[in-house]
């Protein structure tokens, strides 16, 4: 069957389509329609070449594509930010840098003592011989053998100790050894990068690193049954990893300088676990100029012993303070005495300093200056009172 309508019949789409208009009006629209494209023409033709003249672009390579990107002038260029990633084995330079710098002056302490044997670390002090360690790595040892970062192994003796701060000083019959530089501990911050070394569970000249994490921190010091044989104050806490045989090594700063003697850590393990400590650089070097020079080492006291008062303290005694030191014994014609501090008085300020703690009392005193007067705040059952106290030399016993 033929597609389309039947013959004669007009398609339903051209029904209706427009008549014919008149010539005339065919006529005048033309013209408004030419008009009206050449306008546009000329419109068009003016913005292609002269606009971009204006702005300083060439016509000609606008339409072929070949515009120039102008650069921003030097005065309004803004430089792309920068984001610097710091590693954590790096500070001002990096830790292997620190360690080439400190190695050659690190040694290995071994010990002899009666019934066994121990090893520790050691710095070189000086180029004569000199090496600083801790005094609980030398004590009561028959015989001492230091290992260079050479290899050498030479014989010591011990020149000094001072078990109250921890320092011991041995020495090597050489000379010409590459002593350690050292900064300065007052000058320290919480946060800046540290590098551990030493030998720790014999592996000589081991490198670890981490952050100051605490300063001036007292520490009691602990035998292996876990009697307190003092207080070691003042202390620089780091998380650079230190376990047994980094005692006597070195903390160092990111550009290579002492700032510590590595001497505990705190651990329930007995390994490292991000908590260890360190003597100050200054305290381990003035303890050590006095020994090397024969004399001996001051130790401010005032002549108390004591404990420490918390909420659970003063519930127990009914002291009229939840925090200080609690005076328990008061040594005969000490300082204490002779100002009036009895025991069961409870000091909470000393030399303009609260007082939370006995350690915190300790660790006062201690930076005090033999013959140095000092004030003293105390509570004499409920009434608050003050004494001036003369800070002494102390003897050879335990006591602040």
């Amino acid at each position: 069957m033929p597609y389309g309508p039947p013959p004669g019949q007009v398609p339903p789409a051209r029904a209706a389509a427009t008549p014919p208009r008149h010539k005339k009006e065919k006529s005048g629209w033309g013209k408004t329609a030419l008009i009206a494209i050449i306008a546009g023409l000329i419109g068009a033709l003016i913005i292609l070449l002269v606009m971009p003249a204006i702005f300083g672009v060439n016509p000609y390579n606008l339409i072929r594509g070949k515009v120039k990107t102008v650069e921003p002038s030097e005065e309004v260029k803004v430089p792309a930010q920068q984001t610097n990633t710091v590693s954590p084995s790096s500070g001002a330079v990096d830790v292997s840098t620190v360690a080439k710098k400190v190695i050659p002056s690190i040694v290995n302490v071994d010990v002899k003592i009666p019934g066994g044997e121990g090893i520790g670390s050691g710095v070189i002090y000086n180029s004569s011989g000199d090496i600083l360690t801790n005094n609980h790595v030398v004590d009561g040892a028959t015989s001492i053998l230091v290992s260079l970062a050479s290899g050498e192994d030479l014989a010591a003796t011990v020149v000094g100790t001072d078990a109250q701060n921890d320092i011991a000083v041995i020495k090597v019959n050489k000379t010409g050894l590459p002593a350690a530089t050292f900064s300065n501990s007052a000058n320290l911050a919480v946060g800046q990068l540290v590098v551990a070394l030493g030998s720790p569970l014999g592996f000589q000249q081991t490198v670890t690193s981490g952050i100051i994490s605490a300063l001036h921190r007292n520490v009691p010091e602990q035998t292996s049954s876990g009697a307190t044989t003092g207080v070691l104050t003042d202390l620089i806490q780091t998380d650079a990893s230190i376990n047994p045989g980094n005692s006597g090594g070195a903390l160092s700063d990111s550009t290579g300088a002492v700032i510590g003697i590595n001497t505990l850590i705190a651990s329930q393990s007995g390994g490292s676990q991000g908590i260890g400590f360190a003597i100050p650089i200054n305290t381990a070097k003035a303890v050590a100029d006095a020994l090397i020079a024969g004399k001996p080492v001051s130790h401010p006291y005032i002549g108390v012993l004591g404990q420490t008062v918390d909420p659970t303290v003063a519930t127990e005694f009914n002291l009229p303070v939840q925090s200080g030191a609690l005076v328990t014994q008061v040594v005969p014609g000490s300082p204490a005495q002779k100002a009036g501090i009895v025991a069961g008085d409870v000091i909470t300020n000393a030399a303009g300093q609260p007082v939370k703690s006995i350690d915190d009392l300790i660790a006062i005193v201690r930076t005090q200056t033999v013959g140095q007067t000092i004030p003293v705040t105390f509570f004499h059952g409920s009434s608050q009172k003050s004494a001036n106290v003369a800070v002494s030399e102390a003897p050879k016993t335990i006591g602040q």
